[in-house]
C-alpha cells in the first residue's frame, strides 16, 4: 500500500506529458512500466510528490520509419519477443528478451523506456542499443532530440535525459545484412541481475567489408563500445585481432564497477573469458 499523497497524471498526448514535465514547482517522477518504481513506491522507499503516468500515450509501438526501426519507449519485453519486425531488423533484442530475469510480470509489464532510463549498469538493455547504434528521442516542450545510446548512459543510474524530458522512442538504424546477432550473460544465480552482459552484431552495409560490433555491460558504470572491420580472410584468420578485441574490451572496463553482487575487481576478471567465448561462437557459426 502506498501511504503517502501524490498528485497523478495520466495524460494522452506526448505535448501535455512534457507540459507537466515543465511546471516550475515540484518533482515529477515518471511511470512507464512501474517494475522498480511501483514496489519502491509500495515499501516506502520512494516518495512521490507527482506522478506522470505515460501509458495512454501510445508508445509501445514497433514501426520501420526513414530507415530505422523505431521502438516506442513503452514497448515491453513480451512485445520485442512477438515482433517479427525487431526479428528481422535487431534479433539482438529477441535473444536479449528471451532471457530477461523475473518471469511473465517482467516481461509483459517491464519497458524499453523504462529500463533505459532507470539506468543500472547491471541491467540488459544497455550493451544492446549500445551495439546496435541506437539512438534515445527525447520529447520536450522545446521539441525533439536524438542522444546517441553511447551518449545516453552517463555512469552508475545516470543518464542523458533531463528532468523536463521523457523518452518517447528508441531508434535504430537497418543494416542490409545482420549475418550474426548474440547475447551472454554472466549471473551469480537465475534470480540476480547480470554481472557481465556482453551483446556482439557481425553485419555489412552493401558492398562494405563486413563489421563486428561489440559492447561489453555490467563490468563498468556504462557500456563499452569496440567495432572492428575486415574482410571475409580476416574471419577464417582471427587470432590477432581477437586477442586485440579482448584487450580493447578489458581496458575499456577500466577500474569497473561495484553493487552489492559483485565487486569491480570480480567483474573485470570476468571480462577477458566471456569477450573471447563471444568471439569465438561468433566466428564459428560464420564459417559453418
Amino acid at each position: 500500500m502506498i501511504c503517502n499523497p501524490f498528485d497523478h497524471h495520466r495524460p494522452t498526448t506526448v505535448q501535455d506529458a512534457v507540459a507537466v514535465l515543465d511546471r516550475p514547482a515540484g518533482e515529477v517522477t515518471v511511470l512507464g512500466g512501474g517494475t522498480m518504481l511501483i514496489p519502491s513506491m509500495t515499501l516506502g522507499h520512494v516518495k512521490v510528490d507527482c506522478l506522470l503516468e505515460l501509458t495512454a500515450l501510445g508508445l509501445d509501438t514497433v514501426t520501420v520509419e526513414h530507415g530505422h526501426l523505431c521502438l516506442g519507449a513503452l514497448t515491453s519485453y513480451a512485445d520485442i519477443l512477438r515482433s517479427e519486425r525487431v526479428a528481422q531488423h535487431a534479433p539482438i533484442l529477441r535473444a536479449m528478451a528471451d532471457v530477461v530475469t523475473g518471469g511473465p510480470s517482467i516481461l509483459n509489464q517491464g519497458t524499453l523506456g523504462g529500463s533505459a532510463c532507470f539506468g543500472n549498469p547491471a541491467s540488459d538493455l544497455p550493451a544492446c542499443l549500445v551495439v546496435l547504434d541506437a539512438e534515445l528521442e527525447l520529447a520536450s516542450t522545446a521539441g525533439m532530440r536524438r542522444v546517441a545510446a553511447r551518449d545516453f548512459f552517463l555512469g552508475p543510474f545516470q543518464t542523458a535525459r533531463r528532468k523536463n524530458e521523457l523518452l518517447a522512442r528508441i531508434l535504430i538504424p537497418l543494416r542490409d545484412v545482420t549475418q550474426v546477432a548474440r547475447y551472454t550473460k554472466y549471473k551469480s544465480c537465475a534470480s540476480s541481475w547480470p554481472i557481465v552482459t556482453v551483446a556482439c552484431v557481425l553485419y555489412q552495409r552493401g558492398p562494405d567489408p563486413w563489421t563486428l560490433a561489440l559492447s561489453v555491460g555490467a563490468a563498468a558504470g556504462i557500456p563499452t563500445f569496440h567495432a572492428f572491420t575486415g574482410d571475409v580472410q580476416a574471419l577464417r584468420a582471427p587470432e590477432a585481432w581477437v586477442d586485440a578485441a579482448v584487450r580493447q574490451a578489458c581496458a575499456a572496463v577500466g577500474p569497473g564497477w561495484s553493487d552489492e553482487l559483485a565487486d569491480a575487481s570480480y567483474r573485470r576478471a570476468i571480462v577477458p573469458g566471456a569477450v573471447t567465448r563471444m568471439l569465438r561462437n561468433v566466428l564459428q557459426e560464420v564459417s559453418t
